[in-house]
């Protein structure tokens, strides 16, 4: 906005509109000289001066933004007012000690602080958090979080301090920064079992490891994923990878020479997580494995399940993901029934399994996967899997044997 200024001839400023910064000045400057004048009242130089402030107000309003409030300000302002002290705001800032560094701006309001003294003192949250309403992100229930196992093995960012009060602090923050507006997503399907009733941070800690697992895949560079190059032969080749000690190694390249990210990240407390597969925003597979088991059995037929989920179910714009948990047992539902056929198959065919369901010595079993060119642990944990029978063939499933394969700590 302009605003017409006349300023008295005796200064030889002619009639003009405010419209630069220098205009700005020049007024200022008039206005101040002015006032160092104090002009009786109903005099010209008193009506030059009313009529200056009301036009550096107004060009002032239109062209120069007026800082937000301080939040710091803002609660000292709110304690006058209420004939609060600093022990009155322990209740919403955690201690003594924090709201003295609050106050003393050492310590910087976190969200939870923020949201505590907008209900108890009913400061605006825009000013507390000075950033406009629509920018602050929705309270998350940090409860329902394990963050501070998040923290240790690295979820929020590389550079990583010790835990303590101040971060602990942060941790609605930290969550923010993780999740980045995806705390509602759905987590994919779960079908081979049901969250357990005790456990309140199973589906929200699934949820983190989903989204732990997607930002690790899509960093990787791969080649594009086309789904007709999961052929019978391809899968035929990665089962024959199986005998070599690095086994595991080699499989994991294949799949990503072929488009198909793999990632090996930590299952987190109380999931009982074993594996997912997933589906990029971009459309492309990812699996993701725990390692739950260091074991080779367990390692192989995971991962056959997983490849089975991508080359059977996952499909853009239908299903999203598939999280399994406890994959050695077994499950009702259709397409985990699908998943577990694939990963046996692919290793050892059904007609075939007729043959081999009476093996029951060590030497028997490696003579027979060495036949199949399959690793033994692969035969043995699947007569294991029938049986449901876990103490059997312990010395063949590989215990111990995936990790060190993988380098995976």
């Amino acid at each position: 906005m302009e605003a017409l200024i006349t300023f008295n001839q005796p200064h030889n400023l002619p009639m003009k509109i405010l419209k630069t910064a220098k205009d700005h000045r020049q007024a200022i400057a008039r206005l101040e000289a002015l006032m160092v004048l104090d002009p009786p009242d109903n005099s010209s130089e008193s009506d030059e001066l009313e009529l200056l402030a009301f036009l550096i107000e107004t060009y002032e309003k239109a062209n120069i933004p007026i800082p937000p409030p301080d939040p710091i300000d803002a609660i000292r302002f709110r304690m006058e007012q209420m004939g609060l002290g600093q022990q009155d705001l322990v209740p919403y800032i955690g201690s003594k000690g924090r709201v003295s560094e609050v106050l003393s701006r050492k310590r910087p309001l976190t969200l939870s602080m923020i949201r505590e003294l907008h209900r108890g003192l009913e400061i605006p949250m825009e000013i507390l958090a000075n950033q406009p309403k629509e920018d602050i992100p929705e309270q998350i229930d940090v409860e329902a979080y394990p963050v501070r196992e998040m923290y240790s093995l690295g979820y929020f960012g590389h550079v990583r301090e010790r835990w303590s009060k101040s971060v602990n602090d942060r941790r609605e923050e930290l969550l923010h920064s993780f999740f980045r507006g995806r705390e509602r997503e759905p987590i994919g399907a779960l079908n081979r079992q049901s969250p357990r009733a005790k456990s309140q941070i199973y589906v929200e800690a699934l949820h983190a490891w989903r989204c732990r697992v997607i930002d690790r895949a899509m960093v990787k560079k791969l080649p594009n994923y086309r789904t007709e190059d999961l052929t019978e032969e391809f899968i035929k080749s990665l089962t024959a990878l199986s005998p070599f000690q690095q086994g595991p190694q080699l499989v994991i390249q294949a799949l990503e020479d072929r488009g198909i990210a793999v990632v090996l990240e930590r299952h987190l407390d109380k999931t009982h997580l074993d594996g997912a597969a997933l589906l990029l925003p971009d459309g492309r597979p990812v699996i993701g494995l725990t390692l739950r088991y260091d074991r080779l059995d367990n390692f192989w037929f995971t991962l056959f399940h997983e490849l089975g989920h991508v080359k059977l179910h996952l499909k853009s714009g239908e299903q999203q993901g598939f999280i399994d948990t406890d994959i050695d047992k077994t499950s009702e539902q259709h397409v985990e029934r699908e998943a577990d056929r694939f990963a046996l198959n692919s290793f050892i065919p059904e007609e075939d399994w007729k043959n081999l369901q009476g093996l029951h010595l060590a030497d028997e079993i490696r003579k027979a996967a060495k036949a199949r060119s399959i690793h033994p642990s692969i035969l043995a944990g699947r007569l294991r899997r029938e049986a449901q029978d876990y103490r059997a063939h312990r010395t063949l499933i590989g215990q111990g044997f995936v990790k060190v394969a993988l380098g995976f700590e």
